[in-house]
This record gives C-alpha cells, structure tokens and sequence, in this order.
C-alpha cells in the first residue's frame, strides 16, 4: 500500500472529541497523487467519506481532522433517578477508525479504489488504529495544562469528573451522580466506592462499599471500560443499602486492593425546603452535575395567542364571534436564586450556562429547561457573599384546546 500514517489520536489512550481530530498521512507510490478520501467509520459504521486535497506546497502529505464527525457520536446521557451502584453504558464514548484510499491521476484519468457503494470496502490503502473519544470539553486556557493522567484512577489524589467542589451540600432523598474515568489495566484489583459516614460529632457511624466490578478485568490496547458514573446521592446510597439513619455527613473515595484512591469528596446533609429546585445539567466532562437552588424562585406564566376574523352572521347572536381564537400557547419561566454561597459553587453554577443541556427535577422526574440568563451579586469581590440567580423556562410550551 503506498499510504503510510504518520500521526494518529491515540490508540492506547483517550481523546476528547471537542479537540482536534487530527490524522497525518503520506502517499509513496509511483504515479501522481492529487487527493484522498477518507472514510470515518465510528463503531464499526461508516458514517461520513471526506475528500482531503494535499497539504499545502506538498505533493505527498496530507492532513485531515474528524473532530466534527466524532462530536456526532457522543451524547449526554440523563442517569435514571433512583439508581444505585456503577451506571454503565454512557452514550458520552464511542470509538473510531479511518480508511484511507488514495486518488492518483494518469493521462486525465482519476483512480481510487473508493467505493460509496461498499459501506465495508476492504480495498483501502490504509487503516487506522481503533481509538476512543469522550463527549468531552476543556477551555482553551484549561486545555495548556489539560493531563487525562490526572484523573486516571492508578495513584493517589485522582479526580472525579465533577466540577463541584470538593464539600458539597445535600438534601435527603436527592440523586447525585459523578464520574469516574481509567482504570489500572491490571485484572483484579478490586475498585471499590468507599462510603464512610459520620455523625453531628465526626464520630465514624459506618464503612460502606459499592464494587466496581466494570473494573476487574485487565486489557491490553483499548481501555476497557473506561467512562462510568457512581450514584453518591443520598437517595442513591439509601437504594443500595447504606443506612443515613443520623448521618450529619458522608464521604466518598474510589479505592483498590493496590492502594491507589481518588480524591477524597464530602456531602453535608441539610434540610429541603419547599422552595428548593433542583437542576441537572451536562458538566464539560459530559457528565451530569447537580445543584439545589435554596433561595426565592418566582414563576411567571406567560400565553401567546393566534386569532382570525370570522364574518359575523346576518341574524344577531350575542354569542356569535368576529375576532376567533385558533390557539393559546403558555410558557412557563422561573427564576431561581441560591442561598449566600462561597465562589466554588458560583463556579460550579456558571457551567451550568456554558453547557446549557439542563433540566430542572419536578415530582421525580426530569423535564428539560432553556436557561434565558445567569446573574450574580457579589457583595465583596474578595470575601462573598456571592448570591447566583438563574433564569429559565420549560423547554416545551402548551397549547391549549384549539379555538
């Protein structure tokens, strides 16, 4: 085959699929080559065919970048309230591979052994390694020390994907689930959730453990199993058995039979209110965070109305209608505030507008919002207060009887 690939994502590793994409290739064979095409095939289905010209001032080299292709194949997924234990099967992974055909040009005659037909076209002149991409994102200032080490769970003080704080306030019978990523390829080491809860004394009540058993098994290339979520909400921990019964507050850290732990993350439990909402959104690790608003919330209801004029009858009526009513549609908005709180959760609540996949959680289930405008008032720019208003509406309107 006369295409060599010089650069690829990596096969072993992960990539983050809202980052370049990038494969570099060369043609080497005799003749003249004037392009490629290139087919992504996300797994094992073909999903898009590229036509890539030559680099620029290169008669051989060519590179090309997937990122929009594979951004297609990844998605946020909405865990199931009241689950328990490890959630497997996140549509935020996916893995890809490309198939490079050569296009070379003799006497005005073009020839690939391309075919559009052929959705398994084994005749490429190249193949790429298999790799996997996360539904992920990181800022261009975060991204200059970005490290997937760092939440790679083989050593001390690995992250969870969350960006919440590490202390975090809960209410009973809430769901809460955080991410974890990368485990130890080595088979057997019994990853564990490790959840120790104390009481108003700090006095230790009870140790806890939800297995990991996604991660017992070792492997070789791709990582297996790689991308999962733990349910650590109070309503989460009661469902698989762990007892909160005079728990003033718990803790959580994913450990193994080799040592090696997670950070260490904290949950108050403090009162509900009637006036709490509680939203869910895809954090920029494409998992789902959550927060309580625990201030005011002020709902407005507005309707929109569409009319036509009818002809009014010659014989009078007084319940005859000129101006009719074809329908009403009402739209619900809401502003909800948090409580005073420390910059760490002004942090956490901005993400939310930067993702804008949300949903707010009515009588046990999920309804998805379209965040309008975040507001903050900070009442000392170096010691808060910091209060965070959050303005959104339901994401479907209702449309009265038609007229």
């Amino acid at each position: 085959m006369a295409i060599t690939i010089n650069t690829q994502p990596s096969q072993g590793g992960l990539n983050l699929a809202y980052r370049p994409y990038v494969y570099t290739f060369s043609y080497s064979g005799g003749g003249t080559v004037v392009g490629a095409v290139v087919e992504v095939v996300v797994n094992s289905v073909r999903v898009s065919a590229k036509n890539v010209q030559l680099d620029l001032g290169s008669s051989t080299d060519f590179t090309v970048d997937i990122q929009e292709e594979v951004q297609k194949y990844v998605s946020f997924e909405l865990k199931t309230l009241g689950a328990s234990g490890v959630i497997t099967g996140d549509d935020g992974i996916n893995s890809v591979v490309v198939k490079i055909y050569e296009v070379t040009e003799s006497g005005g005659v073009l020839t690939t052994a391309y075919n559009p037909a052929d959705a398994n076209n084994s005749s490429y002149d190249a193949i790429s390694d298999t790799s996997q991409f996360l539904n992920w994102t990181e800022s261009h200032v975060d991204y200059n020390t970005f490290d997937f080490a760092d939440y790679r769970l083989t050593a001390d003080t690995k992250k969870f994907l969350a960006e919440s704080p590490t202390v975090k306030e809960i209410e009973l019978g809430q769901d809460e689930f955080i991410g974890i990523l990368w485990h130890q390829g080595t088979a057997s080491t019994n990853f564990k959730l490790e959840v120790l809860t104390y009481d108003s004394s700090n006095a230790l009540l009870n140790t806890d453990y939800i297995n990991i058993t996604e991660w017992n098994s070792a492997y070789v290339t791709l990582v297996v199993s790689p991308y999962l979520s733990l349910a650590v909400g109070t309503a989460n921990l009661i469902a698989a058995g762990i007892s909160l019964t005079n728990v003033s507050y718990y803790t959580i850290r994913v450990i193994n039979d080799l040592g090696d732990k997670s950070e260490l993350r904290r949950f108050n439990i403090v009162d509900s209110c009637d006036t709490d909402t509680r939203i869910h959104w895809c954090n920029k690790f494409g998992k789902q965070e959550s927060l309580t608003f625990k201030g005011n919330k002020i709902e407005t209801v507005s309707t929109a109305t569409s009319t036509f004029e009818g002809a009014l009858g010659n014989t009078y009526s007084s319940s005859a209608r000129g101006t009719t009513t074809i329908q009403t549609t009402r739209a619900n908005s809401f502003e909800a505030y948090t409580k005073s709180v420390g910059r760490e959760i002004y942090q956490l609540a901005q993400s939310i507008a930067f993702n804008n996949n949300a949903y707010v959680e009515l009588d046990g289930a999920y309804f998805p919002i379209i965040i309008d405008d975040v507001e903050t008032v900070k009442v000392d720019e170096k010691n808060m207060p910091i209060q965070f208003k959050l303005s959104y509406r339901l994401a479907n309107r209702d449309k009265g009887i038609r007229g």
